[in-house]
């Protein structure tokens, strides 16, 4: 769907409310909504990839579980590091979630962000809370291209992943929400 600025893919109201929530509870860090946003974008359409539905919850359905990790041409070889049990696979980790954690960094930085009491990698409210307190672990202040820059490229190691965030964080921006 588009805004009426050319090029940009409006949120639901539940993806927005999940990113700002998840912003406005990192303090003075110096994230901002549109910086997850930019991520939850390209790493799942805010939860709609491959036909995924993001529910009024925050919760996909179904699930977004990515490729196995299992070190083919262009893709990092990591084993399984939690039985299969966030992403279903007992031999290589796979990327879980709307925001794409792979479980190991999910049992690390995993929140609650909806105040249910657990913490759901297939929940956007979860899982962007759970991403802005990746990115604003050690990367100083946000606000600084560089250090947000640094951030991401934590996130995935790869320029052309930031290039496309930064992408669509400006347009986002130019929301003016």
């Amino acid at each position: 769907m588009e805004s009426g600025i050319a090029g940009v893919e409006l949120l639901s109201v539940v993806a927005y409310d999940a990113y700002r929530r998840a912003a406005d509870g990192q303090g003075a860090c110096g994230i901002s909504w549109t910086v997850l946003a930019g991520i939850g974008r390209v790493e799942s359409r805010h939860g709609t990839y491959g036909g995924s539905r993001l529910q009024s919850d925050g919760t996909t359905s179904p699930r977004i579980i990515g490729i196995p990790l299992d070190g083919r041409p262009g893709i990092a070889t990591i084993t399984d590091t939690d039985g299969g049990a966030f992403d279903g696979d007992p031999v290589y980790d796979r990327a879980i979630g709307p925001m794409q954690f792979i479980p190991s960094t999910w049992r690390a930085f995993g929140r609650d962000g909806d105040g249910d009491g657990r913490a759901d990698p297939h929940n956007l409210y979860d899982a962007a809370a759970a991403a802005a307190g990746y990115l604003c672990r050690s990367s100083g202040n946000l606000g600084d291209a560089g250090n947000l820059n640094a951030a991401i490229l934590s996130y995935n190691r790869s320029q052309a992943y930031v290039d496309a965030v930064l992408g669509h964080r400006r347009d986002y921006d130019r929301l003016g929400l």
